[in-house]
């Protein structure tokens, strides 16, 4: 009984070993119209494990087939929702909770501030998904098939049409299988054996891959611990032009120049290429023969003299016009710029209630003690109107109190809008009922009709 049992485990490891496999029949057609006619007859007879080989795309080859909808655009569609979330809770731990980071009295997390990471990293797993999802429908990566050692099927690429049914299919039999590609009228029907070779991995391999492995640890073991263990040697620099390039930094020596400065200063009585500011009127708002005689100093605010005391600015010699043709499209370019940058804290109408004003407020009003934020003075008060419009754009242009400058995110004649556009908010804002003109007027005392 045992010699049986060994003779044939003997044989079924010669026949391992030596003899071909069948791994199913390729049916080479004429034309694509044969190919689709006989891809139906495949999928009614109810194979489900084959394909089909065209060296071009054929219409309706799918449908012949009977192939699905691939489910590429809901793995696509979950990862972009895993990647909104997990973009929207990481911006929330760092941003809410973890490090709670307090920008003139705005929330710590607020949906539309975040939509751009969030939509980023949607992207990015929407991307991963669609590519890893491809490769594993697919069942790629695939580094060898059976069917490239048919000689027939290198047409595959050129003239060449093909119905492959592996063995691997339930239905598939060696011998009524054969028969039924037959009975589709091919112009030949091919085997496809797939080799069973010894294909054992060799004995000196695995300790050379070991000594690899090793050897390839080695030079991260010695980073590691270069970086945590102190030295007093410098660095080796492979490439030492990256580190130390020859060039002049701030605030360093320089054996270039006989001063031996690397910053040199200003050459006297020369003004850079386009930063001539000639016109005092248009740059500073200060009228042309008086500012010579007007220490700059005292247009930065919170200016002090000397002795201690305030500058006062209602005495400077500032320009009563606005040094630009006045006009609806002015007008309306003030109005713009007035609403980015001003109406944040001091209000669309100028009351001084913008929203970060009132989020200010909220928060010390919930927190007493806490924050300095002073309302903003309304711009049509009495004070505000009383100034110049040289003064106004020199606030806007350096500041004052705790309003900063936005001299940096406005040019000039962005602020010379936003001056015209202000004077109109005045004009609105501290008018009564005889400004407006009689036929407006008896409209607005007009009882409203029922």
């Amino acid at each position: 009984m045992s010699t049986a049992v060994e003779q044939s485990d003997s044989q079924a490891d010669d026949c391992t070993e030596d003899q071909a496999v069948l791994a199913g029949y390729v049916a080479q057609f004429p034309n694509p119209s044969a190919l689709k006619k006989a891809a139906s007859q495949v999928r009614d007879a109810g194979f489900k494990e084959f394909d089909c080989y065209v060296p071009f795309p054929v219409h309706g080859i799918d449908e012949a087939m009977g192939i699905k909808m691939t489910r590429l655009p809901y793995i696509v569609l979950a990862c972009a929702a895993m990647g909104a979330t997990t973009a929207i809770a990481l911006q929330f731990f760092t941003n809410a909770f973890d490090y709670k980071y307090i920008i003139s009295g705005k929330p710590f997390f607020s949906l539309p501030a975040n939509i751009p990471i969030t939509f980023e990293l949607a992207v990015l797993f929407s991307a991963f998904g669609a590519l890893l999802g491809m490769l594993a429908l697919n069942n790629l990566p695939k580094f060898y098939n059976r069917l490239f050692l048919i000689d027939p099927f290198l047409k595959a690429t050129s003239n060449g049409f093909f119905i492959a049914i592996e063995a691997k299919d339930p239905k598939f039999h060696e011998t009524d299988t054969k028969e039924f590609l037959n009975s589709l009228q091919p112009s030949e029907v091919i085997a496809c054996l797939e080799p069973n070779q010894n294909v054992k991995i060799p004995k000196a391999l695995l300790p050379l891959a070991v000594c690899i492995m090793i050897l390839g640890l080695v030079p991260l073991v010695i980073v590691a611990r270069m970086r945590v263990t102190p030295s007093t040697t410098p660095r080796i620099e492979l490439v030492h032009d990256m580190d130390y390039q020859p060039k002049l930094k701030t605030q360093r020596f320089s054996k270039m120049f006989a001063d031996g400065r690397g910053m040199r200063p200003l050459i006297a009585g020369t003004v850079a290429r386009g930063d001539l500011r000639h016109d005092t009127a248009f740059y500073e708002g200060l009228l042309p023969d008086q500012a010579d005689e007007v220490d700059r100093s005292f247009l930065l605010p919170n200016a002090k003299k000397p002795d201690g005391t305030s500058v006062s600015l209602e005495t400077l010699p500032w320009v009563t016009q606005i040094p630009l043709p006045v006009d609806e499209k002015l007008m309306a370019r003030g109005q713009e710029r007035y609403n980015i940058y001003c109406s944040l804290c001091h209000g669309l109408s100028g009351k001084g209630d913008g929203i970060i004003t009132q989020r200010a407020m909220q928060l010390q009003a919930a927190n007493p003690g806490v924050g300095t934020w002073l309302l903003p003075i309304a711009l049509y008060s009495e004070p505000v109107r009383k100034q110049k419009v040289g003064q106004l754009f020199n606030t806007i242009t350096h500041g004052v109190r705790k309003m900063p400058s936005y001299a940096a995110q406005i040019p000039v004649e962005d602020r010379w809008a936003i001056v015209l556009y202000l004077r109109a908010l005045q004009e609105s804002g501290s008018g009564n009922i005889n400004d407006v003109p009689a036929e407006i007027r008896e409209q607005l005392n007009a009882e409203p009709k029922p």
